[in-house]
């Protein structure tokens, strides 16, 4: 069959009479595959749609010639099995297809036939993909199955196929019959096309073909990230696994991206999200805090405690843009030297004001203007010392403009960058992230071996901006008498600082040098602990505001439903910890109530697998009234629409499903502290 198949390529090849080429066409479809259906898909790149050609369905034995380009698949996006043959370039087999976990309906079964089975073969020409050739058998269908043959069937015919793409080309571009004596010239044709041609939205183009390499490991990064997070206690640790999460998912956010980006350079919508501004600006600060503790870097973040709790902006570009920022500081910053990432409010103009500045390599006047324009540098030999393609401050000096704003550089030679821009956002809430201090009457020492260097300083500052007059807070290397509360670096740590936190002579905040270096150390279990190169004003502003921060505990079997309910209250001032099984939640409640740190607030699913929500509060209320421990506030969250009098008694506040951030956040604010 495949010597037969050879010999009608030669005879297409040598004809140049079109009819006696469109047969050669009906013949390979007809006989030579054995399949219950046949489409061949032609790829344009202008608009990035499969266009179908040609379909066969042996069942009715009629081969279609697609003419218009009404019947296509676009690849903006490339989703299902085909979209990822036209991403790898790589020919499947799929034998359940239904089955398959990246089967869609409308990708790879458009006309929904009952299929079976599917091989799915890309097109390639001087490594050009020109279409997709798909065979389908179905459930009722004559052929079961396809092997390696079939593949080695469809591999012998690949220049018969690129020929009948070509075919189709040339007649939809000239409207002239074939001339096969030229075919051959075409690929060099094609190729003097593709460079001179060359340019940013075609080099984006490229990148679709390798974003799904990347996706692979970031979903198997994010799944062993998700397993890990269950096993983890210690809640700064656990936070960092989950920001690690948030980075894979942002992998996988940004190739979605890139393929959406290869239509347009740019996208041109706005998709505002409401977030938790503090809670939102921490997590990108903090993307980067292992990489600055890598390079002994040092990292100050300060986030004006001023912006509004919670704003409506664009996410996905704000996040681009923060973090190629602040990635392109890291990289072209020495070691030891200084980042700053600094953002401001401006309340007369609701904008942010945003500016990552380094102590890094500088940049030359008469090269700034070209760092703004795709794949350019500032020096030719940028590229090769630090790496880096020069397209993200393309892309994020476009975003910007988008946003409503215009980025802007300062820079001298071997003394720095400064780069800078403010936009303008949508107040949700306009109460700021953090009150002031309303109670004065505190004595703060900031502990250190180093009392003249520029870490104490930056901590003293934001103290400042929150309220607390210079003279209450003292910056040195000796406890002194009258201290309120203590700020105590890592090398100043001793048993005596230690017993006078116990006995409740001030209120310690612990500062790591690295992160996690006192992360082991059983006599800190109950201290507050947070570590430099990080953003810590939560920490510090824990540990000095008079007010008490709630300790809440949400327990849901529904991880989903626990992640919703977290975010809903991340805009709030609030300790929160979460569980996913009832008799894990019960152990923290007795654990922290024997410790002296009872929870106030329990947001609970009473349908849960094994114990309910409503069985843990039960043995929970038991456990209370036996060592007359002040109730918690239960609140339940299930989607029953009746509550049975006994769960009235037992539960304070009631959230029906699917419930809004209103009514979540509305159980904290009227709760007494």
């Amino acid at each position: 069959m495949v010597d037969e198949l050879k010999q009608n390529i030669v005879d297409s090849e040598q004809s140049k009479d079109i009819d006696l080429f469109n047969e050669k066409i009906q013949h390979l479809f007809k006989n030579l595959i054995q399949s219950d259906l046949v489409s061949l898909f032609v790829f344009d790149d202008k608009t990035q749609n499969l266009n179908l050609k040609l379909f066969y369905d042996r069942k009715s034995n009629i081969l279609e010639s697609v003419n218009n380009n009404d019947r296509y698949l676009s690849m903006i996006n490339p989703q299902g099995c085909i979209g990822k043959v036209f991403l790898t370039k790589t020919s499947s087999i799929h034998n359940y297809i239904s089955s398959d976990k990246e089967y869609l309906q409308s990708y790879d079964n458009e006309l929904n036939h009952k299929l079976k089975s599917q091989l799915i073969y890309p097109v390639i020409d001087n490594n050009e993909l020109l279409g997709i050739f798909r065979l389908s058998t179905t459930i009722n269908g004559v052929f079961k199955k396809y092997t390696s043959k079939e593949l080695a069937l469809v591999n012998s015919a690949l220049p018969y196929l690129v020929s009948i793409i070509k075919n189709i080309i040339s007649e939809g571009n000239s409207n002239s019959k074939l001339q096969t004596n030229n075919l051959r010239d075409n690929n060099s044709i094609l190729e003097t096309k593709k460079e001179i041609n060359i340019n940013d939205d075609s080099m984006l183009l490229f990148l679709s073909n390798t974003v799904h390499d990347i996706r692979t490991p970031a979903n198997s990064l994010y799944g062993f990230l998700d397993l890990l997070e269950d096993q983890i206690e210690d809640k700064r640790l656990k936070g960092f696994v989950i920001n690690a999460k948030e980075s894979a998912s942002f992998i996988n956010t940004l190739t979605d991206s890139i393929l959406e980006t290869t239509k347009n350079r740019y996208e041109s919508t706005i998709k505002k999200t409401t977030i938790a501004s503090i809670h939102f600006l921490s997590e990108i600060a903090n993307t980067f805090a292992a990489k600055m503790l890598e390079k002994k870097i040092h990292y100050f973040i300060f986030i004006d405690p001023k912006i509004p709790k919670e704003i409506k902006i664009d996410t996905l570009k704000l996040k681009r843009i923060l973090i190629n920022l602040i990635g392109n500081a890291y990289k072209f910053t020495p070691i030891k030297n200084q980042i700053n990432l600094q953002i401001l409010w401006d309340e007369p103009t609701s904008k942010i004001k945003f500016s990552v500045k380094d102590t890094g390599i500088g940049i030359e006047e008469k090269d700034q203007k070209k760092l703004f324009k795709s794949f350019s540098q500032a020096r030719d030999d940028i590229s090769h010392t630090y790496g880096g393609s020069g397209l993200g401050l393309a892309i994020s000096a476009g975003y910007v403009a988008e946003m409503g704003g215009e980025l802007k550089l300062k820079s001298r030679i071997d003394e720095g960058s400064e780069f800078y821009f403010d936009i303008p956002v949508e107040i949700i809430d306009n109460s700021p992230s953090y009150e002031k201090f309303y109670n004065l009457e505190k004595k703060i020492l900031i502990l250190t071996d180093y009392p003249q260097a520029r870490y104490p300083k930056f901590i003293q500052n934001y103290l400042i901006e929150l309220g607390m007059p210079k003279d209450k807070i003292v910056i040195s290397d000796k406890l002194e008498d009258g201290i309120t509360h203590v700020i105590c670096f890592e090398e100043k740590m001793t048993s005596d600082i230690l017993e006078a936190e116990t006995s409740k002579q001030f209120k310690l905040l612990l500062i790591e040098q690295r992160l996690f270096s006192l992360l082991n150390k059983q006599e800190l279990k109950n201290i507050n602990i947070t570590s430099k190169n990080i953003y810590n004003a939560d920490a510090i502003y824990s540990t000095v505001f008079s007010e008490k921060k709630l300790k809440v505990l949400i327990v849901d079997d529904n991880k989903i439903n626990l992640i919703l309910l977290e975010t809903m209250l991340a805009g709030e001032y609030l300790d929160i910890s979460t569980s996913l099984d009832a008799e894990g939640a019960l152990e923290s409640l007795k654990e922290s109530a024997k410790e002296g740190r009872s929870f106030d607030i329990i947001y609970l699913d009473k349908h849960m697998e094994g114990m309910s929500g409503t069985e843990l509060l039960q043995k929970y209320r038991k456990f209370e009234s036996k060592h007359a421990l002040k109730p918690i506030f239960a609140v339940s969250i299930s989607g029953d629409s009746e509550v049975e009098a006994e769960e009235k008694i037992l539960y304070n506040a009631f959230v029906h499903k699917p419930f809004t951030k209103h009514d979540v956040q509305e159980v904290v604010t009227g709760f007494e502290k």
